[in-house]
């Protein structure tokens, strides 16, 4: 072999060695990309159980925000400090969804729930007419102009009052 057949030799072995290289980082960037999903809908699903966690341990938080969402005026103040926070936080958590979401992080597949409750949320009554308009520029002007065309959500979502149904026998509303 001469010397020029080996340099040419060395350049090809270089070359495979160089795509080599690439693919592997190619497939490392995936696996990581990958992750990256896989932690975002578990920390949207930490976060989304945290802000539930209150509701859990005491009804009033459920009570007031299914009243407030039909009406935010007729809710009491107690009911629309309770509401308040818990609208502020979940729709901060939308957002982050929404945002991951549009940068291609969070699926289609996870973000179609996330967007179908978050619609049921938004065009309720009570956050329309009392909470959002107060509210809104909390949030980043891109997320307000989507929620701004986004449709009202299917018919068998519901509203709150509807899952929770009316008071038992002597319980208060």
């Amino acid at each position: 072999m001469s010397l020029e057949q080996a340099s040419y030799l060395s350049q090809v072995i270089a070359a495979l060695a160089v795509l080599a290289s690439l693919v592997f980082v190619g497939l490392q960037i995936r696996q990581n990309t990958q992750s990256q999903k896989i932690v975002a809908v578990s920390s949207l699903a930490a976060a989304i159980a945290a802000i539930n966690v209150p509701a859990m341990q005491s009804p009033a938080l459920g009570e007031a925000l299914a009243k407030a969402m039909r009406d935010w005026n007729s809710a009491t103040r107690e009911q629309r400090v309770l509401a308040h926070f818990f609208l502020f936080s979940y729709f901060k958590l939308a957002e982050n969804a929404w945002y991951q979401h549009s940068r291609g992080v969070l699926d289609t597949t996870q973000w179609t729930g996330w967007e179908t409750m978050l619609r049921a949320f938004y065009h309720s009554a009570g956050v329309q007419n009392g909470w959002w308009p107060r509210r809104r520029r909390a949030y980043s002007p891109e997320f307000q102009a989507f929620l701004a065309g986004a449709p009202k959500p299917p018919d068998d979502i519901g509203a709150l009052e509807d899952i929770f149904g009316a008071s038992a026998p002597g319980e208060a509303p």
